[in-house]
């Protein structure tokens, strides 16, 4: 159901869902959230690639937490010292929690890649400045495929005997910067057919059309207020610092106020939305046929 809600829902969603994690730096907030997050991915059949984001977090949230108390000596209680650096918890619970938010992010792009599509993109924006909107979709785009055409690459130059994964360093490094050649030399070659064909095609030679048309719909109407009044009383809340953990100088409670367990509530259903529509619609359709 929530592919099909107009693509300015689906994006004031995702802004309102980035912008909490970002916000709310607590360990209860930042957790209700990415297992909700979870959750909305998995209703989404995305099950695959969360676990497979999941899995490359964990070095990640490993290397944010080491590296942060490295950099960032501030805090109160100091747990290990050596070498003159002083590590404190302060500094570990810091880094702890920007790598959860990071994490949360992470896996609200993976529900935004399935649900709003790069023609819903050029929608959106197109009519502003087509330009700069096909620039941005190309952009996110740019990462996956490139590393998907450095796997073609590396299998094809695997049959004349380079190979990465085999050899010394120094070996191995030759055998990189060859691929990476490869790699470079295919992605311009590839650029420059891709522009011949779109000035051919005559693109921002005129306003641009949509392909889809997407209505806006009173339901739509009701989905953008309800997201925008829970997500601004979200951020009110925030600014008033419920919700942020009190990390320096000295670690502040973790415990939550009535009102704290309010706002965590609030977000959980702001996070929630997909899961909601989607559970609105499987018992209204077996209400339906049980009704038959």
């Amino acid at each position: 159901m929530i592919e099909q809600l107009n693509p300015w829902v689906l994006l004031t969603y995702y802004v309102a869902v980035v912008g909490c994690a970002m916000v709310f730096i607590h360990p209860v907030f930042l957790g209700t959230m990415l297992i909700l997050m979870v959750g909305v991915n998995l209703v989404g059949r995305s099950g695959h690639r969360v676990l497979m984001t999941l899995e490359g977090s964990v070095f990640m949230v490993a290397f944010i937490m080491v590296l942060n108390p490295l950099v960032n000596n501030r805090g109160a209680h100091v747990i290990w010292t050596f070498g003159g650096v002083l590590i404190t918890v302060e500094a570990v619970m810091y880094g702890l929690l920007m790598a959860l938010s990071l994490v949360i992010v992470l896996l609200t792009f993976i529900s935004y890649n399935q649900y709003l599509t790069s023609q819903k993109f050029m929608y959106l924006f197109s009519r502003f400045s087509p330009k700069l909107t096909l620039l941005t979709m190309m952009t996110l785009r740019f990462v996956p495929l490139f590393i998907k055409r450095f796997k073609g690459i590396i299998q094809a130059q695997s049959l004349r005997g380079i190979e990465v994964e085999q050899g010394g360093f120094r070996q191995r490094s030759i055998s990189l910067v060859k691929l990476m050649a490869v790699l470079l030399e295919d992605s311009f070659d590839r650029a420059l057919q891709t522009a011949d064909a779109m000035s051919a095609r005559g693109y921002a030679s005129h306003k641009r059309t949509s392909f889809q048309r997407y209505r806006f719909t009173q339901r739509d109407l009701v989905w953008l207020l309800w997201l925008l009044l829970l997500s601004g009383s979200c951020f009110f809340e925030a600014s008033q610092g419920i919700g942020r953990l009190v990390i320096y100088p000295s670690l502040g409670q973790m415990g939550l106020s009535v009102e704290g367990w309010l706002v965590l509530l609030e977000v959980a259903i702001l996070v929630s939305f997909p899961m909601i529509l989607e559970g609105w619609e499987w018992g209204w359709w077996h209400l339906l046929k049980h009704g038959i």
